[in-house]
C-alpha cells in the first residue's frame, strides 16, 4: 500500500517492474508488476470494473481500494469506455540496451 506523508495523505508510488504507458498517470500508488495502459489516468475516485482471469465482471469499486496492490492490469474498454482492472499475468522485461543510462 502507499505510504503516508506527514499530513496523513497517501504518497503516490510505482512498484517494482511496473509500467505506466505513454500519456497515462495515476492518483493512487500502484503495486509491483502493475501496468497502466497508454492514455489512461486513474484517480482514487475512479470507478473500476474488477474482472477475473476470464474477463467476467466480479465487482465495481473505487480505484483507491486497489492502492498498492500488486499484479494488476488497468485498461479502458474500447467498446463501453469503462476502466477495467484484471490480474496481470504478463511478465514484462525491459530491453536493457534501450533503458541504460550511458
Amino acid at each position: 500500500m502507499g505510504t503516508l506523508s506527514g499530513g496523513g495523505k497517501i504518497v503516490n508510488s510505482v512498484g517494482e517492474d511496473s509500467l505506466i504507458g505513454a500519456n497515462a498517470g495515476m492518483g493512487i500508488p500502484i503495486g509491483d508488476r502493475c501496468i497502466i495502459e497508454a492514455g489512461l489516468y486513474i484517480t482514487g475516485g475512479s470507478k473500476v470494473a474488477l474482472l477475473d482471469r476470464n474477463n467476467e465482471l466480479v465487482d465495481t469499486v473505487k480505484a483507491s481500494t486497489l492502492a498498492g496492490k500488486p499484479d494488476l492490469l488497468f485498461r479502458r474498454n474500447s467498446l463501453n469506455g469503462r476502466i477495467e482492472v484484471k490480474p496481470n499475468g504478463t511478465l514484462v522485461e525491459l530491453n536493457a540496451d534501450l533503458h541504460s543510462n550511458n
